[in-house]
């Protein structure tokens, strides 16, 4: 059987480390929406900005 290299194990567990973490930040996200949900507004708007930056630095 051939073993994995060091750098695959690496990404592995980085990987993994993001799948982690990936409930709390949904939660948080889902959260935002619902409050830009019941806002109006200029507030409506900052909050879907917010969402927007968040959701991308959960994707990088």
């Amino acid at each position: 059987m051939k073993q994995e290299s060091p750098k695959t194990e690496k990404d592995f567990g980085k990987d993994l480390k993001t799948f982690e973490q990936l409930p709390a930040r949904l939660k948080e996200l889902e959260l935002l929406q619902h409050q830009a949900e019941k806002a109006t507004g200029q507030e409506s708007i900052v909050l879907n900005k917010v969402i927007r930056e968040k959701a991308r630095q959960g994707a990088s």
